[in-house]
């Protein structure tokens, strides 16, 4: 007989918060199960060493039972050990729920997606008789400015039954429900003036909800949190990986990101002061791996010739098929993917920007976890995906991290001294990409790493003394250090390494490469008056930096500019606007999809852009 599991009490010191762990699975999934996210890059494998936390009271051991040590900044890696009792930990990375400001999201005047039409029906008599469903049908012939479609309403069991509920009491006014001119429910008296949705851009790594009033086209709460999904991994490829190499790895996938959405919903709601039942429809833009996971279908053909996602469009799903939890009769509409990993978050991007009806050239470049570009002129448009990684958002960045209190965000190399800027009022803890964009940016122009990214050791002799002794060379690795241990929260230094910068090469010659391919596909000569940069990556990062390390190839400065959040609002735009939902359903056909890695020359031209700019002024 198998012996029963122990369940231990797991507490988490600050929060007034009770988990419990079973002695067979590790504290990382403890939290998970829990709803605590936790950085995981590595999907649980014990080699990104970012779940670190720390044992207040009581005893871990690993997976064979014996006792271990913790590292030497008093941490244990979450996903390599396992309770042998209660516990007290202290997490190690900040939890992060942000809200957003909801006067940077634009919004557009069109018929929404949803809507409500007041009616004011005859009700049948002995002597004028007729079906109470034929009576819906007379009051909306009676009012053909509605709009709403008046073939085989109401001709379904679900919305009979509404019906029934409905004239119980023979009200003077019943409201119909519509999506895209078809009803969807009913509803007692004018409730006109009660109609909301929610907009959601599901990212790699961050989540944002935006809940709109669709009876003043506003929106009114905006709200992001991390994607907990990076608990398995922190790319798209290590969540692909993990819903067949995990257990039940798929359904787990989908519960996080649904728990998310809910979770997200819950607090817009909070904000606005409006309840789940308001809210009668959904948009959903994601990149093609996160529309696959939040459907809970298998995205494992993006990773096996020929690359193809499994679907491009989806019908309307009722939030129960969702699990999320608005109103029951409302719908959730996931937007339509374009081919392979460009996903439903470009095509939503391009709406918002009007890259597909645009009159001039226009470059869109969506920096995030994963990188999607898109080249066009209204006529013609081009679209890639490269692998631009989570280097941006701090994995696989020795010190790298979110960016959320701590991080460095800004940096200067002067002749003498290094200034850092810290998000957040304390002490830093890493640096966040945006920081490493312009930290790199900063040693090239200052002659610190030559254009090949080596660090200028034998020159380092003629560099001013206080810069000099931040170049160390740590276990044969070169690094550059930009806060001493002394000042960081944590007590140890806070540096670029060698590593560090060959991960920011990686990432800007896929970008490079990419944009020069797209180019490629427009008529020679072709002048670009605008390259809007999205994605949250793209609102934040230094663009003179990008440029000064390549990342933006012939691109002068004045024609570059970020555009926020273009995909979440793209979402928004296809709420409150038929036209604009027609609009993704007709760029998922027009984008031509181009597969990178096919390319001839992509080996050698990556290879090749992989160096900085030699056009660099040197300041020392």
């Amino acid at each position: 007989m198998k012996a029963a599991s122990s369940v231990y009490k797991l507490l988490l010191e600050g929060e007034d918060r009770q988990l419990f762990c079973q002695r067979e699975k590790t504290i990382l999934q403890a939290l998970i199960d829990g709803g605590i996210f936790l950085e995981a890059n590595c999907g649980g494998r014990g080699t990104c060493g970012k779940c670190k936390i720390r044992v207040l009271q009581g005893k871990v051991v690993n997976k064979d039972g014996v006792e271990i040590q913790p590292a030497p900044d008093n941490t244990y890696l979450a996903c390599q050990v396992y309770p042998q009792g209660d516990l007290t930990i202290l997490l190690q990375q900040a939890q992060v729920s942000q809200k957003g400001q909801t006067s940077e999201i634009a919004v557009a005047e069109g018929l929404p997606l949803i809507r409500k039409v007041v009616l004011a029906p005859t009700y049948p008599t002995v002597d004028n008789h007729y079906s109470l469903q034929e009576m819906i049908q007379h009051a909306l012939t009676a009012s053909p400015e509605s709009g709403v479609d008046n073939a085989g309403i109401i001709d379904n069991a679900v919305m009979l039954r509404q019906l029934s509920e409905v004239v119980e009491t023979k009200p003077e006014f019943i409201t119909i429900v519509a999506l895209n001119n078809k009803p969807i429910a009913l509803e007692v008296g004018d409730t006109s003036s009660v109609l909301y949705g929610a907009a959601f851009d599901i990212g790699t790594t961050t989540v944002v909800g935006m809940l709109v009033d669709l009876t003043t086209n506003k929106v009114v709460s905006v709200c992001s949190k991390n994607n907990p999904q990076a608990s398995m991994g922190a790319d798209v490829i290590s969540r692909i990986q993990a819903t067949h190499e995990l257990e039940g790895g798929l359904e787990r996938l989908s519960q996080l990101i649904r728990h998310c959405l809910n979770q997200i919903i819950a607090e817009l709601c909070s904000a606005a002061e409006v309840t789940r039942q308001q809210i009668y429809a959904v948009t959903i833009a994601g990149n093609a791996t996160m529309a696959h996971l939040v459907l809970e279908i298998s995205p494992s053909t993006l990773v096996r010739k020929p690359y193809a996602a499994l679907f491009k469009y989806i019908s309307p799903l009722s939030p129960q098929e969702m699990e999320l939890e608005i109103n029951s009769q409302g719908k959730v509409l996931v937007l339509p993917n374009i081919a392979s990993f460009v996903g439903s978050d470009t095509t939503a991007a391009i709406v918002a920007v009007d890259q597909d009806i645009a009159q001039s050239p226009l470059l869109l470049v969506d920096l995030g976890t994963n990188g999607e570009m898109v080249i066009g002129d209204g006529n013609r448009l081009y679209a890639c995906s490269t692998a631009a990684g989570p280097a941006f958002e701090g994995a696989h960045i020795r010190d790298g991290m979110r960016a959320t209190d701590g991080a460095i965000t800004d940096v200067v190399i002067s002749e003498d001294n290094v200034l850092v800027q810290v998000s957040g009022n304390c002490k830093a803890i890493g640096i966040c990409g945006s920081g490493i964009v312009k930290a790199v940016a900063e040693l090239l122009k200052a002659g610190l790493i030559n254009t090949n990214g080596r660090f200028m050791k034998a020159a380092a002799v003629d560099f001013p003394e206080k810069l000099r002794n931040r170049l160390k060379n740590q276990d044969g690795q070169w690094e550059f250090i930009l806060v001493e241990g002394k000042n960081s929260a944590n007590g140890a230094d806070i540096s670029i390494t060698q590593a560090d910068i060959r991960q920011i090469q990686l990432v800007k010659s896929s970008i490079c490469t990419g944009i020069q391919f797209l180019m490629e596909k427009m008529p020679a000569g072709t002048q670009y008056e605008k390259v809007c940069l999205a994605g949250a990556f793209g609102n934040y990062i230094d663009i003179d930096s990008a440029i000064r390390i390549g990342m933006f190839p012939g691109f002068k400065r004045e024609t570059v500019c970020s555009v926020g959040n273009a995909a979440g609002n793209g979402a928004v735009q296809v709420l409150i606007s038929t036209e604009k939902m027609q609009r993704c359903a007709a760029i998922a056909t027009k984008v031509n999809y181009l597969e990178l890695a096919a390319q001839p020359g992509f080996q050698n031209r990556f290879l090749s852009n992989l160096s900085f700019p030699e056009n660099i002024s040197i300041c020392l």
